[in-house]
Formats: C-alpha cells, sequence, structure tokens
C-alpha cells in the first residue's frame, strides 16, 4: 500500500507499518454513498499506531478508485500529543498526484533506492 512507503508515515508510525481487519461493529469503519466509500482501517508500526482511511470512488460499472487517502494518528513517540490530535496526514490525493498506480510505483522506486 501506499501507506507503507509514504515518509510522513514511516516517520510517525516507523517500520514495518502494518494494518489490520477492519472493525465491523464501528459504524464508521465503512460508510456507503451512492457512487463513493471511506473505509477505516487501523494501522501500527513500532513508533505509533492509528487508522488509514481510504475514499474510493465507485463507478456505475462497479469498479472503484482510491481517490484520497489519509493516516490518523492516535499516538506516535515522534511527536507530542497536541502536534497531531485532530490532523490528519494526507497520504494520496488523485486530484493532486494523479494516477496512484503511477504514484506507488514512482513513490515504492524512491523509497527503495
Amino acid at each position: 500500500s501506499v501507506l507503507k512507503f509514504h515518509p510522513g508515515a514511516r516517520h510517525l508510525l516507523g517500520k514495518p507499518i502494518t494494518d489490520h481487519k477492519i472493525d465491523l461493529s464501528d459504524e464508521n469503519s465503512i460508510i456507503r454513498k451512492a457512487n463513493k466509500a471511506t473505509y477505516k482501517i487501523p494501522v501500527k508500526g513500532p513508533e505509533g499506531h492509528g487508522f488509514y482511511h481510504l475514499e474510493v470512488f465507485v463507478a456505475d460499472d462497479k469498479t472503484w478508485r482510491v481517490v484520497k487517502s489519509q493516516l490518523e494518528i492516535r499516538e506516535t513517540s515522534k511527536l507530542e500529543k497536541e502536534e497531531y490530535e485532530g490532523k490528519m496526514l494526507m497520504v494520496f490525493n488523485e486530484e493532486k498526484n494523479g494516477d496512484l498506480i503511477e504514484y506507488y510505483t514512482d513513490n515504492v522506486k524512491n523509497s527503495i533506492s
């Protein structure tokens, strides 16, 4: 996932970043509206934990694409609580970053080299 190679996420959560099962008892874990869905995925690293929020556009033919993803930090050893509380780290935004596949490929190449 793009999150695992994002420099800001790697700094705040540490490496490796792992994702966990969505809590289906949390009514805010999956929100569906017409042609849009939002997923809240628990994530964790050695330096902290939080939620990875994915906003997905669903086309009429039922294909979908991620249009935005953000990291919500719940705890990190890298910042004081008031520095991250109530804020989201933008990981991907289709309007700014373009195609997700190209963005992912470029970021993976840059993070490995």
